[in-house]
């Protein structure tokens, strides 16, 4: 028998000496240590969206007319 499958059985039966109440808490365990050592997904990568308005003009009165349209009736109570 390896080592491996040793060091299994002897998890197996620490695990059914273990009152029901407690393999909850142990499983919890278990899930965090397959979570640190299994590989990361690749990281995120933002987009670069660069340029992508270059060629929109937005003056003063379109913030000013988007604003009075955006807040336009706020605080009003519906009836």
């Amino acid at each position: 028998m390896t080592n491996q499958e040793q060091t299994k059985r002897q998890i197996i039966a620490l695990l059914d000496a273990l009152p029901p109440e407690q393999l909850e808490e142990v499983a919890d365990f278990v899930e965090f240590l397959r979570m640190k050592h299994t590989p990361r997904q690749k990281a995120y990568a933002p987009i670069k969206l660069g340029g992508l308005w270059a060629d929109i003009l937005i003056s003063d009165q379109d913030i000013a007319e988007a604003r009075t349209e955006m807040w336009h009736g706020f605080g009003e109570r519906a009836q």
